[in-house]
């Protein structure tokens, strides 16, 4: 990878489209915009250039959303030679426990695994080797949940960052 990315991972607006606006106008030169779920309906507001590079899935509040059905659950993401893994959650149990995810988004290569549906930010490094609820991490996986925008359950508004360079993955939560 030449050039440095910057990834902007949103999830859980849940009707609160000012607060989408306010973290797409803060990090504009964001290379792309992941949405994650619970508020496709908030998307169609966003600006044009902003709306072009968002790329979504859809929630389990999405369903009735519409456009809704065009939306996959899951999308598998390549930025240069890192592999990002981005869905809602809800299907992987990650309420309970993100282990069943991680161990998926490692069958599936992911560098990076995306989640929203807790409401809660939560970032971790998993080095390989790692034991994922019975599978062993053959490679390192970063993960990263956002929290939420629209209703938080662990302080205020968050949203996520992900740094893409040849030095590697950095991750981090943002707050309004």
């Amino acid at each position: 990878m030449n050039k440095r990315l910057t990834l902007l991972a949103l999830s859980d607006t849940h009707g609160r489209f000012d607060r989408l606006l306010e973290v797409t106008s803060r990090h504009k030169n964001a290379d792309a915009v992941l949405f994650l779920g619970d508020g496709l309906r908030d998307l169609s507001e966003l600006p044009h250039d902003v709306f072009q590079k968002t790329c979504a899935v859809r929630g389990n509040c999405d369903v009735f959303s519409v456009g809704s059905v065009d939306v996959p659950n899951e999308r598998f993401l390549y930025f240069g030679d890192y592999r990002i893994l981005m869905m809602h959650g809800h299907t992987h149990g990650v309420k309970a426990d993100g282990m069943r995810a991680l161990a998926y988004a490692a069958s599936r290569g992911a560098d990076v695994l995306l989640y929203g549906h807790t409401h809660t930010s939560f970032e971790q490094y998993f080095p390989d080797g790692y034991d994922a609820g019975g599978v062993i991490l053959p490679k390192p996986i970063y993960v990263l949940n956002p929290g939420s925008l629209g209703s938080p359950r662990d302080g205020g508004p968050s949203y996520g960052l992900i740094d893409l360079s040849a030095g590697g993955i950095v991750t981090s939560i943002g707050r309004l």
